[in-house]
C-alpha cells in the first residue's frame, strides 16, 4: 500500500513534505534559494504556468529539491511527465563549475613561403641580439687590455672595497633575518567577539584573504564584503567554492542555508564559526578584519 502511495504522490506534495521534514518554512526556503516566495508556492501547488517559463520550472524545481536534500536530477526524471519540457536545457550542477564552450579551430597547412614569413621576425631579432652581444664582448676585451697595467696598483683599494661590501652584506643579511623572525611571529588568529558565536575578528591575515567554502550536502551560501555581495550560490554535496576578498575588506558577512554541512577555511586555516555546535541550519556570521 505504501508503494502505491509513493507512486501517486505528486512532485509538489513530495517537495513540500521534504521541506517540512527539514523544519523549513517557505520564507526560510526563499532566503536560502533566492527564489521568490510566490514561485515556491506555485511549485508546491503545481501551478507551473505562474513561473516565468518552462526552463525556470525545471531549474527552480531542481534547486528546491537539492536544498531539501533530494536528488534534483532524479526527481526531474521521475516526474518529467508532470513538468513542461524544453528543447534546449542547461541545469547548473554547481555554481563554480560553469565553463565557457570552446570552439575547435581547424588549421590549414601553411606553404613553405608562408612558414619563412612567419619565422622572419624571429630571425631578425635573433641576429640583432647576436650583433649587440658581439659588440659588448669586443668593448669588454678592449677595456680589459687597456686597464690590465693599472690592475696591480688598484688591488689594495679593491680589497678594501670588497671588505666593506662583505661587511655591508652581512649587516643586510642579519637585518633580513631579524625582519623574517618578526614577521613569522605574527600568526593569523580568528577569535569570537566576547561570548558571541555569530561575531568574530580576524587579525594578522593576508593582504587579500583567500576563502574556501565546502559542503557535505547541498547548501546555499552568501558572502557580502563591506556591504556589497561578493558571491552567492548553492553548492551540491561535496562541492566547494574559492574566492579572494579585496585588500580593503574590513567586514565580511557569511549567510549559511545549511550551516551544519558547511565548512570555511581562510588562508588555509579552518574558521570554526560554530564553536557551540549549534544545530541551526540557517545562520548569519559577521567577520571583522583588522
Amino acid at each position: 500500500m505504501s508503494e502505491n502511495n509513493e507512486e501517486t504522490t505528486t512532485i509538489g506534495a513530495r517537495l513540500k513534505a521534504a521541506r517540512t521534514a527539514k523544519g523549513l518554512t517557505i520564507d526560510d526556503l526563499q532566503q536560502i534559494t533566492k527564489i521568490q516566495k510566490r514561485y515556491l508556492i506555485a511549485i508546491e501547488d503545481e501551478q507551473f504556468d505562474k513561473l516565468p517559463g518552462d526552463f525556470y520550472v525545471r531549474a527552480f524545481v531542481k534547486q528546491y529539491a537539492e536544498t531539501v536534500d533530494l536528488d534534483g536530477n532524479a526527481l526531474l526524471e521521475e516526474y518529467r511527465d508532470q513538468l513542461p519540457s524544453v528543447h534546449t536545457e542547461t541545469i547548473v550542477e554547481n555554481v563554480d563549475e560553469v565553463q565557457p564552450t570552446r570552439v575547435a579551430s581547424r588549421e590549414q597547412p601553411a606553404s613553405p613561403a608562408s612558414r619563412v614569413r612567419n619565422y622572419l621576425p624571429t630571425i631578425i631579432v635573433t641576429a640583432i641580439v647576436v650583433l649587440i652581444l658581439l659588440f659588448i664582448w669586443f668593448m669588454a676585451v678592449r677595456t680589459h687590455a687597456g686597464s690590465s697595467s693599472s690592475t696591480s696598483a688598484d688591488s689594495s683599494s679593491v680589497q678594501v672595497s670588497s671588505s666593506k661590501k662583505q661587511s655591508s652584506s652581512s649587516k643586510a643579511s642579519s637585518s633580513a633575518k631579524s625582519s623574517s623572525k618578526a614577521s613569522s611571529a605574527k600568526k593569523q588568529t580568528i577569535k569570537a567577539n566576547g561570548s558571541s558565536d555569530t561575531a568574530y575578528t580576524l587579525t594578522n591575515g593576508a593582504d587579500k584573504n583567500k576563502v574556501v567554502i565546502k559542503s557535505t550536502k547541498a547548501a546555499w551560501t552568501s558572502v557580502t564584503t563591506n556591504g556589497t555581495q561578493t558571491w552567492q550560490g548553492t553548492l551540491k554535496a561535496d562541492g566547494s567554492h574559492t574566492l579572494t576578498l579585496p585588500s580593503n575588506a574590513t567586514t565580511v558577512k557569511f549567510q549559511f542555508g545549511n550551516a551544519t554541512a558547511t565548512t570555511v577555511t581562510i588562508n588555509g586555516k579552518a574558521f570554526n564559526f560554530n564553536p557551540k555546535n549549534s544545530t541551526s541550519q540557517v545562520r548569519t556570521i559577521t567577520l571583522t578584519i583588522k
